[in-house]
């Protein structure tokens, strides 16, 4: 049993460290780019960068189509098999790829024509990009092949390409749209390579999915498309909402310190991402031994989101202050509240690897729907009446209604099946 143990806890380590350190340098390049563009840009224009590229990723949600839940859990069962694991990877990338151009032009239509997007559509139109490098983005095969060190990476040297681009580039608040057609291009561009390297390593060959393959992922795939969008709306919807309802300036405080937030927040997705894989195959052979392996990555989860929350509290002005150059009190203030929503997101990893192994898309969707409704509304609520703070609070609240509604409706599940004589 110890050796089963440290089997797996050097894979599960050597996963989320990929994961992390790819984080890492998001978060080295933020340190360096957000003072620079806070200073270059205003806080205005900032904040519109901001809320384009918010919309541009829910959007991407559309690309991606929940691949990201259940293909790499394929993908582990099926790694040496050439003829399977090709034919599956080309349904994604075919389906991905045909979403993109979908998406970009009406999206192009959207604001060229129809006059969407009021205040911020060129800077929105350049993001575009951004749609084709989801489309291409690899991540989804190396996480089913345990390879995630590729991820990190091709991610260091796409993030050091666009930090070095933009400094050079942009240079003034009229040059706003190129900061997230660069962030998209440089992605674009080493994803692609990192792509191509993956079939020639793997031995596959690319070949564009049969419209009847696309048409079944795309019905196969929706639940956990669904529960993706729900997701992101979760997390991110209440930043859209906000512009209604407060300055431009407020609104780029507010991104200032959800820059930190979103950051830490993928501190629980990278933790089941990096044992989703391993869970799987335990989950088959010897559910004691799953159930084990999970409570401990669950502990050691919600202790560190625990420990970041906390010292996050202490340091927001100091951080602040890197950040945007000078002390900013709402921003700090913003930061020490948001700092606690990775932590309780953590608390809720453990029923979401329970829903993810059982497959039990139904609930996933259902649950996140249910908390991307009441974010919605807590986030129009608070943001009307007390602003970026209202939003703020709002957020933690819904993480909290998040954890409860997931468990209720896989308890409810599980003590709805069969019992076997």
């Amino acid at each position: 049993m110890k050796d089963f143990f440290n089997k797996y806890k050097g894979i599960s380590i050597r996963n989320f460290f990929n994961l992390v350190l790819n984080q890492g340098i998001n978060v080295l390049v933020a340190l360096i780019l957000t003072p620079y563009l806070f200073r270059t840009l205003g806080e205005e224009k900032y904040g519109l960068v901001s809320l384009a590229l918010t919309v541009v990723l829910l959007f991407g949600m559309v690309v991606n189509y929940g691949f990201n839940l259940n293909i790499p859990k394929k993908l582990a069962l099926i790694q040496n098999d050439l003829k399977a694991k090709e034919e599956l990877i080309n349904d994604v990338v075919s389906t991905r790829l045909i979403f993109s151009l979908a998406l970009a032009f009406i999206l192009f239509i959207s604001i060229n024509y129809a006059g969407l997007f009021p205040g911020y559509g060129a800077i929105l139109l350049f993001s575009l990009v951004q749609l084709f490098n989801d489309a291409v983005y690899p991540l989804f095969i190396l996480q089913g092949f345990d390879r995630l060190s590729w991820i990190a990476k091709a991610n260091a040297l796409a993030k050091i390409t666009y930090l070095v681009s933009v400094i050079l580039i942009v240079n003034s608040t009229a040059q706003a749209y190129w900061v997230n057609f660069l962030l998209g291009s440089t992605g674009l561009m080493v994803h692609f390579i990192l792509i191509v390297l993956v079939y020639r390593v793997e031995g596959m060959t690319f070949r564009f999915a049969q419209i009847s393959k696309v048409k079944f992922w795309i019905r196969e795939n929706f639940q956990f498309f669904s529960s993706t969008v729900a997701s992101y709306l979760s997390i991110n919807g209440g930043f859209i909402l906000l512009k209604s309802f407060v300055s431009e300036s407020e609104l780029g405080f507010f991104a200032l310190a959800q820059r930190v937030a979103i950051l830490l927040r993928m501190i629980p997705i990278f933790l089941a991402q990096s044992i989703l894989q391993i869970a799987t195959r335990l989950y088959t052979n010897n559910k004691n031994e799953f159930e084990q392996y999970l409570n401990r990555a669950y502990k050691n989860g919600v202790a560190l989101t625990l420990v970041v929350a906390v010292f996050l509290a202490f340091s927001s002005s100091w951080v602040v202050r890197i950040l945007a150059g000078e002390y900013i009190p709402l921003s700090a203030n913003l930061m020490r509240i948001l700092g606690f929503v990775p932590f309780i997101g953590m608390l809720n990893v453990k029923n979401v690897i329970h829903i993810l192994i059982r497959e039990q898309k139904r609930v996933l969707a259902k649950a996140s729907w249910y908390t991307a409704i009441i974010t919605c509304l807590f986030a129009a609520v608070g943001s009307a009446y007390w602003g970026s703070y209202g939003l703020a609070f709002a957020l933690l609240l819904t993480e909290s209604f998040s954890f409860w509604i997931h468990k209720i409706l896989l308890n409810k599940v599980l003590d709805d099946r069969p019992t076997m004589l």
